[in-house]
């Protein structure tokens, strides 16, 4: 998905509508930031394996990671 879709979606709900990210095995959270990252698509993956894996590749593609994760608990 791309900015611009993203930005349509989201014109599509109420503005005060919680947006949250998975949690690491059960749950959601709330986004904490946004998070530049430069992502390859990784073809040898397992199914519960993410599709891109980071990458310093001159063709790596940039994006965007809206990163969360469980604040309330201890480390």
């Amino acid at each position: 998905m791309t900015a611009q879709e993203l930005i349509i979606e989201l014109q599509k709900i109420p503005s005060n509508t919680k947006i949250v990210v998975r949690g690491y095995e059960n749950g959601y959270n709330d986004i904490l930031n946004l998070k530049p990252v430069k992502i390859k698509l990784n073809t040898s993956t397992n199914w519960y394996d993410g599709e891109y894996d980071t990458s310093s590749d001159n063709d790596a593609q940039e994006a965007i990671d809206l990163f969360g994760q469980n604040t309330h608990t201890p480390q």
